[in-house]
């Protein structure tokens, strides 16, 4: 009973350090051409390029690093890699806010992405959840970063608009601080799983190229990423061609976006429980297209209202994506290697992080700004289509931990 006590309180530690960090990463990211426009005082169009390179920036770090930090994650504890990472997360965080030039700014996103925080959450919650609560548990996690992002977007606006960012900044790092301290003090390492010699051995990136399901889903959720990470660096340039006489564009983009993340936070644990029960594969390819369908109808709608409605449907529809993805990778996968898949799934969604924001800069020159919405959509049918299209079966091979009063209910 003690130690389903002990993985309960560990979820709830790792949710709320979840939404803390999110609302740090959320207070930029949605207006960060705006912001890179204070900064550089260059014209719309040079702050969005940008923009762009700073929103691929943290991914360069990720990239890098998250492999090695899942396998770390496996090898050495998950505690003790969430604190290290948390450091190095409220350090980037620090660097950003008394940034004064683009090369330190743009130094402190790439240390934001090296600090790698969003894979060992996401290894943390996921190890620490059993087989038959693994769905339900991110579900959860992905509303608690929809939580994080619902404030973020409409605190950062609204700074932008009357004040500054940096004091907002701050007071971000200042808070993961003390969230940190919690967790050093509260959170517990969870046990352990014995490689099964009964299965064959997890060679990483080889093992995912060389089975075809897999495949498909780290290339889907590239994919996907690639279209919600453009989408954020196309959304305000949208609203400003779109909506011209609107006034206070960076609060109205804010809004906006902490609009679609607040349905991203309310659907996410159906998600969860859909997927705990049924098909990710089914829920993702319905979702991609959701998706699809509510960024390309975003050029016919004439109203903030119709913009509105819009986010709220893609939100939904976002929600179950990602946790779809790691939870049908993690049915594959032996229990003790799950860190180690977790840091190659994010690799694969840092991939499309970066090739998301630097299509658009690409086709800037030749497509009009409401336009661009068009190529995200494409990246999300595409999505939907890889994992319509892959070999995956409808029932996994589930690879599970004895459950010994350990996983959490």
């Amino acid at each position: 009973m003690s130690g389903v006590t002990s993985c309960s309180r560990n979820l709830v530690l790792l949710l709320a350090c979840q939404a803390v960090t999110t609302l740090g990463l959320m207070v930029l990211v949605p207006i960060l051409p705006l912001y890179m426009a204070t900064l550089t005082g260059i014209d719309t169009l040079g702050a969005a390029r940008w923009s762009s390179l700073a929103l691929a920036a943290p991914g360069l770090g990720t990239l890098c690093f998250a492999p090695l930090a899942g396998q770390w994650c496996d090898r050495f504890g998950y505690r003790r890699m969430l604190l290290v990472s948390l450091a190095v997360f409220i350090a980037s965080m620090l660097l950003m806010a008394l940034s004064t030039s683009v090369l330190s700014f743009m130094l402190g996103r790439l240390l934001q992405g090296i600090s790698t925080i969003s894979v060992v959450l996401t290894a943390f919650v996921g190890h620490a959840s059993s087989d038959a609560s693994r769905g339900r548990s991110l579900g959860l996690q992905e509303s608690a970063i929809a939580c994080g992002a619902l404030a973020g977007p409409v605190l950062g606006g609204m700074m932008l608009d009357q004040w500054s960012l940096k004091p907002l900044l701050i007071a971000s790092a200042l808070l993961t601080g003390i969230a940190g301290g919690v967790l050093w003090s509260q959170l517990r390492e969870p046990p352990k799983s014995a490689p099964d010699k009964n299965l064959p051995q997890f060679a990483g990136l080889q093992t995912v190229l060389a089975r075809a399901d897999l495949r498909n889903w780290m290339l889907a959720a590239c994919l996907t990423q690639a279209a919600a990470f453009a989408l954020v660096n196309v959304f305000p340039l949208y609203l400003m061609a779109h909506f011209p006489a609107a006034d206070a564009i960076a609060s109205k983009t804010g809004a906006l976006h902490a609009l679609g993340w607040l349905a991203t936070m309310l659907a996410s644990p159906l998600w969860g429980h859909l997927n705990d029960r049924g098909d990710p594969r089914r829920h993702f390819v319905l979702a991609a297209i959701g998706c699809a369908l509510s960024i390309g109808l975003l050029i016919k709608a004439d109203q903030l209202w119709l913009v509105a409605l819009l986010r709220v449907v893609q939100g939904i529809c976002y929600a179950a994506l990602a946790q779809s993805m790691l939870l049908a990778c993690s049915r594959q996968l032996p229990a003790a290697v799950y860190g180690h898949v977790t840091g190659l799934s994010r690799s694969f969604m840092v991939v499309g992080q970066m090739l998301g924001p630097l299509i658009v800069m690409l086709l800037m020159p030749f497509l009009a700004p409401a336009n661009l919405v068009w190529p995200i959509t494409a990246l999300f049918l595409m999505a939907g289509l890889l994992v319509l299209g892959s070999s995956m079966q409808r029932s996994y091979p589930v690879c599970r931990i004895e459950n010994q009063g350990k996983d959490v209910a």
